[in-house]
Order: C-alpha cells, then structure tokens, then sequence
C-alpha cells in the first residue's frame, strides 16, 4: 500500500502546480487513508501538511488549520523536526491570512522555541542554515526570542532586530551585528569578543560581566546599559555610554575618544591607559577608579565625582579640577 501511496502523494503534488486543487485533495486524502493503514506516520504528516495546502489554495481556511494542527501534534509525538518545521510554518501563515495576528504570533514563539532546542541540542552550529530551515528570517523574526546559551559565534546579524532577546551565556564572538537592534537585550555573561557591534542600539541592555575585549562598539548606543563586571578593552569612539552602569568594569587601554560618558556610574573601574580625549564626563562617578596614565585630553567634568581615585598625578588633579571635576582621597 505504501508504493500506491506513495504514487497518490506525487499525483496530488502534480495536479495541485497545475492549480488542480480539488483532483489534488483528492489524491492527498486517498494517500493519507493509506499511510493511516500502514501506521506511517512520518508520511501521514506530510499527507496532512499537503491536503492543509489544498484545502487553504481553495479558500478553506478552517480545514486547512485543521490539517496543519493535525500534522504539528504528529511530527511532535514522533520527534520529526522537519514536519514541526513545515506545520508551524503553515499555522503561521494561514493566521496570518485570517489577519489573526495574536494567533500567528503563538506559532511565531513556538518556531523560536524549536530554533533553539535545535541549535542547543543538534550538533550544528549554524544558526542561520536552522533559522532558514524553520522559515525564520534571522534579521527579522529573533526580536524577545530565547536565544540563550546558544553558540553564534561568527553569525551576521548585521542590522537584525534583536530588541529584548535573550541572549545570556551566548557564544557571539566574531558575529557581526553592525547597526543592530539590541535594546533591553539581555546579554549577561555572553562572549562577544572580537564583535562588530559599531552603530549598533545596545540602549538599556543588560551586559554585566560580558566579554567585549577587540570588540567594535564604535558609535554603539549604550545609553542606561548595565555593564558591570564587563571586559569593556575595546574600541568605543563616539560611544553613548551616557547613565550606563559600569562599575567594576575592565576598560584598560579602551579608546572612548569623543564618547558620551554624562552621568554614568564608574566606581571601582580600571582604566589605565585609557584615551578618553573629547569625552563628556560631566556628572559621572569614577569613585575608587584606577586612573592611571588616563588621557583626559579636552574632557568635559563638570560635578565629575573622582573620589579616592587611584593613579593621578598632581598636574593632572589640578586640571581637571579647573575644568570643573570633583576630586578628593
């Protein structure tokens, strides 16, 4: 029974690309009676997904559900990633054909939910070859999705929008997110060494003890980020770092040249050899910071907090004292 099933499925397949519709929901529901007699569910499944094509090409969408539904619940009990794949695809897109957007966004979370089981327990790596498979688009679909642990080291998400993902404990050396969206991204211990990560919107996002050494946040927005703990030795001009949380961060030798620091809390920092020429300090606290061979070139600190900072010279106190910093210790 299986060949003749076999042969009904490629019929329908034929006359559905010739927009024989209802000759090809009748082959497809021979096909599907025949494979429930020989208990092949993994062809049930496929059988199920094509007659819910059929029946949405003819504008049946409640069938077509129905058979979507059907066809998810079997690729689900018998583990069959690429059924799940194509089931979630079509509930998505027939909700959306219906303008059910509450309902086409629970299938959404459900894609992103099988996106990382598949990276965290296959032995692949490659996020966008799963990504694809799963119908998302890397750049578009990833923004609140539960991405954590992950490993996407070297991936581009150049411009992706990856507003509120989580993103804890993820591998992204290397990765490419230029002119990404990551705001209130949550990115806690991740490693982004080695990162692009230049224009992009890192605004309120949490980084607290994350690797970003010869990462790229070259005109990155990081307005109100939380950074501590974070290996910041790195390329960081033009930065807005403006009320991020820094304390206890590691940015030896960071370039931050022109960078927007107003306000932001730096207590406990290491800065040596940091270049901070042409900053906005004003109203930061570098409290117990390590100051040594800091280059203040130009810097603005005005009701600058510098309490029992370490490493300044008597020169470079009374500079900054002139241009407005508060210094004592």
């Amino acid at each position: 029974m299986t060949n003749a099933a076999n042969q009904l499925l490629k019929q329908g397949i034929i006359q559905y690309q010739t927009n024989a519709f209802e000759e090809a929901l009748q082959s497809w529901q021979q096909a599907l009676n025949l494979y429930r007699t020989d208990q092949d569910l993994q062809r049930e499944g496929a059988a199920l997904g094509n007659l819910g094509a059929a029946y949405q090409a003819l504008g049946n969408l409640p069938e077509a559900i129905a058979c979507f539904e059907q066809h998810l619940a079997l690729a689900q009990r018998i583990a069959d990633n690429k059924g799940q794949v194509n089931a979630l695809l079509n509930l998505r897109n027939a909700y959306l054909a219906l303008d059910d957007a509450t309902k086409a966004g629970e299938y959404h979370q459900q894609q992103l939910a099988l996106a990382q089981e598949m990276l965290t327990s296959s032995t692949t790596n490659d996020f966008t070859k799963v990504a694809t498979m799963l119908g998302l688009n890397p750049i578009e679909d990833f923004a609140k999705a539960n991405l954590s642990a992950t490993n996407l080291s070297n991936t581009n998400f150049k411009a992706a929008n990856l507003q509120g993902a989580n993103l804890s404990h993820c591998n992204l050396s290397y990765a490419n997110l230029n002119s990404a969206n990551l705001a209130y991204a949550i990115l806690d211990n991740a490693d982004l060494k080695l990162a692009d990560l230049s224009r992009a919107n890192l605004s309120n996002a949490c980084l607290a003890d994350a690797n970003l050494s010869n990462a790229n946040l070259r005109d990155a927005n990081l307005q109100g980020a939380d950074l501590q703990n974070a290996d910041l030795r790195c390329l960081m001009p033009r930065a807005n770092l403006s009320r991020a949380i820094l304390s206890h961060a590691n940015l030896c030798s960071a370039y931050l040249q022109n960078a927007n620091l107003h306000a932001a809390n730096l207590r406990g920092v290491l800065l040596q050899q940091a270049d901070l020429s042409n900053a906005d300090l004003s109203h930061a606290d570098f409290s117990n910071a390590d100051l040594t061979r800091v280059e203040f070139n130009d810097v603005q600190v005005e009701n600058t907090q510098m309490h029992n900072v370490k490493g300044l010279s008597t020169e470079m106190k009374r500079y900054l004292l002139e241009r407005g910093a508060i210094i004592d210790g």
